[in-house]
């Protein structure tokens, strides 16, 4: 068998670690570095700023404006919608795309994938297009079906209308990977433990519920517990789409001033760019997440098998 020797496996790795610490490593320690000083725009061109300590930290967790609270809560019911609709539309494609009498599924099952696979920018342009209060195809259809020029939902300049777009925006373009996953997981299932749920007599709820569901939890937990972090951390999809918006207050956080917008705004607007504080926020949410994620995994028992071996 042919050996190689130690040092030649440490060449051929060098890159590849090179690589990760470039990317990856240098990045995250930078910014823990960044977040124990006071730059900021001014003294950063002056070379001016020093070492706080912990003083950003301890400013953000003790200054919190009024804002913050409002901002935390329209983020997690964003969260909240998105996450149930992904389950719910995910669900009902998967068990369409999962019935053999539908022609053509292989077909459909490559179409689905589409909005999952496009680039999220050029999806959110698409979407704020169609959003448009006065060229959008959206209110030209609502006037054409009341013949009233007048008509429209004003879908990005109204609070209501504005969250309820993102929404669907973030639907569209994260269903396809509930419903793949979720497809997956039904094509595991032995087709004789719904054949035997039949033959006892239970009814197709019933046997979703009872046998289905149950079998489904482990794969749909994982990606739940995942596309909440990320659906938390939504930034790019809104910030094209309503920049945060619409503002009814200059003084007060927008409809969609979820909280990765939030924190973008309120350290990157005024005389000089907080880095410092910003720096020190990622940090408390990226520690704050990952708190979500252990809690997840663990109570979703996804490292146990691992861990067992």
């Amino acid at each position: 068998m042919l050996q190689v020797k130690k040092p030649t496996i440490a060449l051929f790795l060098f890159p590849t670690f090179l690589f990760i610490a470039l990317v990856n490593i240098f990045p995250i320690a930078y910014t823990i570095y960044i977040s124990l000083t006071n730059e900021n725009t001014f003294n950063e061109y002056l070379q001016t700023y020093h070492f706080v300590g912990l003083k950003n930290f301890q400013s953000i967790l003790t200054e919190a404006n009024t804002a913050l609270i409002p901002v935390v809560f329209i983020t997690l019911l964003y969260v909240a919608l998105c996450i149930g609709s992904f389950l719910v539309i995910g669900m009902i494609t998967a068990m369409i795309l999962n019935d053999k009498r539908i022609r053509g599924l292989k077909i459909w099952r490559a179409l689905i994938i589409l909005p999952w696979a496009m680039p999220s920018f050029v999806t959110a342009l698409i979407w704020k297009f169609l959003f448009d209060y006065n060229f959008g195809p959206f209110n030209n259809i609502l006037r054409y079906i009341t013949q009233n020029v007048n008509t429209g939902v004003n879908w990005l300049g109204s609070p209501i209308p504005a969250f309820i777009a993102v929404v669907v925006v973030n639907l569209w373009l994260s269903y396809p990977f509930f419903t793949i996953v979720i497809l997956g997981a039904l094509q595991s299932i032995p087709e004789e433990l719904n054949d035997a749920a039949k033959v006892d007599g239970a009814s197709p709820w019933q046997r979703f519920r009872e046998v289905t569901l149950p079998l489904l939890v482990p794969a749909i937990t994982p990606i739940t517990v995942m596309s909440g972090i990320t659906t938390f951390q939504m930034f790019n999809t809104v910030w094209l789409i309503t920049a945060g918006g619409p503002f009814t207050d200059i003084t007060k956080p927008g409809a969609t001033d979820f909280v990765m917008l939030y924190f973008y705004n309120y350290f990157t607007t005024g005389a000089f760019t907080n880095y410092g504080k910003a720096a020190a926020t990622a940090i408390i949410v990226f520690i704050l997440l990952l708190i979500v994620i252990l809690t997840g995994f663990r109570l979703t028992g996804f490292n146990r098998e691992e861990t067992a071996k």
